[in-house]
């Protein structure tokens, strides 16, 4: 008699994974993002963000539907995504506080006055003007709460992507066969 003992993977496990596979992408993405000064522009840094989330979310469903039968539901894929979500999360907002007090310091001056120049040159008035640079400060972006911002950020976006998409990609056994 032959053993067929298959291995399933929990949606925890497999958020583990891709978070970490796709927290490293999204690093190698941001840095290229922020060297190029395409950060800047979040016409193109939030677009390109979202898009590295839809594939990682993507490709954990299909690893786990194929490591599940082909079965997912969509609790499950909502779950992969939220952990997904908070686990790259961790990795791309560690970077980014790494980035902004030890590679480029000078970075949030150059964000501050890249923003500056865009909204004068959308006539905002002056007062909004000083109200929206007041965030885009050193000490608000280059603290390790900047960390845990970007922690909820993560989480809440994995959560909403994950709804999202997981009404695509489940497949759940159908209950009368």
């Amino acid at each position: 008699m032959e053993n067929t003992a298959t291995t399933t993977e929990t949606p925890v496990s497999v958020g583990i994974r891709y978070g970490l596979l796709f927290g490293v992408i999204g690093i190698i993405v941001d840095f290229g993002l922020k060297v190029t000064e395409l950060a800047f522009k979040f016409s193109v840094a939030m677009p390109v963000s979202i898009l590295v989330w839809v594939v990682g979310i993507i490709l954990a469903h299909r690893y786990f539907k194929s490591q599940n039968g082909g079965l997912m539901t969509f609790g499950q894929g909502v779950m992969i995504s939220i952990v997904l979500g908070a686990i790259s999360a961790i990795l791309t907002g560690t970077f980014n506080y790494v980035y902004i007090n030890f590679i480029d310091p000078d970075y949030v001056t150059a964000m501050r006055a890249d923003m500056e120049a865009w909204m004068s040159s959308m006539n905002v008035p002056e007062e909004q003007l000083e109200k929206s640079l007041a965030d885009i400060s050193q000490e608000k972006l280059g603290s390790v709460l900047g960390i845990g911002k970007v922690v909820l950020g993560g989480t809440i976006g994995g959560a909403v992507l994950g709804l999202i998409i997981s009404a695509f990609t489940k497949h759940k056994l159908p209950e009368f066969e």
